[in-house]
């Protein structure tokens, strides 16, 4: 029955039916990211000593283990969108991508194997005294799936142990295991038992067995802590530590249009965050403290920076051991007078946790075990805000791919203005990511201004050939005259053909409730997919504009139907009129004392759709009669 599953998992990627008609989630491949210290790393590095300390919330290069514990183990992705109620921010990813994005193997989809490699740097286990050698012990937290791809009966996450023949013995390994969920970490002690391994160069080694043809059999690591001085009882830390980024200044969204915010204030929401304390029979008293630095620019030039002290010292009571927690700011920024000039705007926020991590006096810190790890390193967050033109449910980095399956499939993504006042869309930013197939596709790219499966829904559709790009790269398209929308409009595109074509998916946030998929005129909901598209409304002052506002006015053309001539009021301007598949009809316009006279050059029989400027924008249906 897995391998069944699996089957028709991969066949629906690899070889898309147009019966399959949903949104499905599709893995992308992870472009390499320059490694910053590669070229420094000339010469075998120095062996560490204990204690070793690795949680992930720290690291020099972006995407990869930290080069001052790991060597050889850029394989592994280090991220926050993969793990699931982790013990502390970021974990290490294990599945079927090599060090540079992309599959082990390209050939066979089903090929199995050896995989990622996380391996620590030498470590001088003959420093240790003959009487502790049996109180070393190796800890961490591993989870099965998180938000990846769940492994199959079969494939395996193991531990190996280098001995001082450089031989590589497996101490340690788990299949999945019904009896936990996806959304655990299970932490596991290992001893080092045995003479061999108390050498100058000893090292271990994690590493998974699995599919090795993408992003597959998923499993993460976090917090992994060797020492001597332990036990198999030695389970918990003095540290409380925080688990997940900042959510967003702006609700649902992580970016909005900056004159949206500004006439509208209250689109601001309190930022919140989760800690968890790592102790074991501890009630800790804990506070943090944030700020705020607001960098408004104009033309790419800093026009004003402010700095804004936030929660200071603020209570927020105690945690318990082994217990998450969640903290809201209390206090939200105020925009400087400058803000109302400025075409972008960066809100760096700063937030740090008051515990007693590494205290002697009142804490549980004792120098004698833990020196020099500093437990207080995850417990700082940084997070930038953008406020440019546009709208954002994505955090800009993308996890998995989503698709549309089946010639002429159709996807929605719903975008609730956070203002009452009409604007004018003038481009789409996209992120179409590799995902192998690399021949030119053509969508149907639309705008819509409801979803009630008449035509008159579509404010604009324009067939386009896509561009692929590179890691977390968009594209924009621009619209050159323009879209006026208010309040409630969708952005997606239809397929023109059984290609996979997915959209960037990220997995940190979830915006899956605002998708909608067309397959056979009737617009459904999505339910299966968790994430954020990555589609980016942008807002803007093009030459001229069409719109989505309707107005209700009692001045309708008329006649209708008509032969083709019928008349506006007689203050209608920018008048434009579309057949039903988004094409603009060429006609001529008169105007006398009382009416605007539009004629259709050719008219055929048929529904049109005309749209003009008449205090408001208006948008209504003309029928053309043989």
């Amino acid at each position: 029955m897995i391998f069944l599953k699996r089957l028709i998992f991969l066949l629906s990627i690899t070889f898309p039916f147009s019966c399959l008609a949903q949104l499905e989630l599709v893995p992308i491949f992870r472009d390499p990211i320059p490694d910053i210290n590669k070229s420094a790393r000339v010469q075998a590095p120095d062996a560490l000593t204990l204690p070793f300390w690795d949680d992930f919330s720290f690291i020099d290069s972006k995407y990869f283990p930290d080069q001052k514990l790991w060597v050889n183990s850029q394989s592994v992705w280090v991220n926050s969108g993969m793990g699931i109620n982790p013990p502390s921010l970021n974990v290490a990813t294990f599945d079927g991508y090599d060090s540079l994005g992309k599959p082990y193997s390209v050939n066979d989809i089903f090929a199995k194997g050896y995989a990622d490699k996380l391996t620590s740097l030498p470590i001088r286990l003959d420093l240790v005294a003959p009487a502790q050698q049996a109180t070393v012990f190796l800890s961490f937290f591993y989870q099965f799936q998180g938000n990846g791809e769940a492994p199959d009966a079969g494939d395996i996450l193991s531990l190996s142990f280098k001995d001082d023949k450089g031989v590589w013995n497996k101490v340690w390994q788990r299949e999945i295991d019904a009896t936990i969920t996806k959304d655990q970490f299970i932490q596991v002690l290992i001893p080092v038992t045995g003479i061999a391994y108390f050498h100058k160069t000893f090292q271990f080694r994690f590493q998974n067995f699995g599919r090795l043809s993408g992003p597959y059999d998923t499993w993460n690591i976090d917090y992994v802590y060797l020492n001597k001085g332990r036990s198999s009882f030695d389970n918990s830390y003095p540290d409380r530590a925080i688990t997940t980024s900042l959510t967003s200044l702006f609700k649902e969204y992580t970016s909005i249009p900056i004159k949206h915010l500004l006439r509208h204030p209250d689109s601001l929401s309190n930022p919140s965050f989760n800690i968890y304390n790592l102790r074991i029979g501890n009630q800790q008293p804990i506070n943090h403290s944030s700020s705020v630095k607001i960098l408004s620019y104009k033309k790419n030039i800093r026009i004003d920076s402010t700095f804004q002290s936030l929660d200071n010292g603020v209570g927020d009571g105690s945690i318990l051991g082994l217990q998450p927690k969640t903290i809201s700011l209390i206090t939200l920024p105020s925009f400087p007078a400058a803000a109302a000039k400025a075409d972008k705007i960066l809100i760096k926020m700063k937030v740090s946790l008051s515990t007693k991590d590494n205290l002697l006096i009142d804490g549980d810190y004792d120098p004698a075990i833990y020196s020099p790890i500093d437990f207080r390193k995850n417990d700082t967050l940084y997070s930038t805000y953008t406020l440019d033109s546009l709208y954002a449910y994505d955090d800009g980095s993308a996890e998995y791919g989503a698709r549309i399956s089946g010639q002429g499939t159709q996807l929605a993504y719903e975008f609730n203005m956070k203002t009452t006042s009409p604007d004018t869309l003038v481009a789409i930013d996209l992120y179409f990511p590799r995902f192998g197939d690399e021949t030119s596709q053509t969508i149907q790219l639309h705008i819509l201004g409801g979803l009630t499966g008449n035509q008159s829904d579509y404010l604009f559709q324009k067939q386009i050939t896509i561009q692929r790009n590179q890691r977390n790269k968009f594209w924009r398209v621009t619209i050159d005259r323009g879209i006026v929308v208010k309040e409630k409009f969708y952005v997606g595109w239809q397929s023109l053909s059984s290609a996979v074509i997915p959209i960037g998916l990220d997995k940190n946030t979830d915006s899956g409730s605002k998708m909608f998929v067309n397959t056979a005129g009737t617009w459904e909901q999505n339910l299966l997919i968790k994430g954020s598209l990555m589609i980016r409304p942008i807002f803007g002052t093009p030459l001229n504009s069409i719109t989505s506002v309707v107005d209700n006015s009692v001045n309708k053309p008329f006649p209708n139907p008509t032969t083709g001539t019928f008349f506006l009021p007689k203050n209608a301007s920018s008048i434009y009129v579309y057949d039903l598949t988004g094409r603009e009809i060429s006609h001529e316009i008169n105007a006398d004392y009382e009416h605007t006279n539009v004629t259709l050059t050719n008219p055929a029989s048929g529904l049109y759709i005309v749209r003009y400027f008449n205090q408001t924008w208006h948008a209504e249906k003309i029928i053309v009669k043989p």
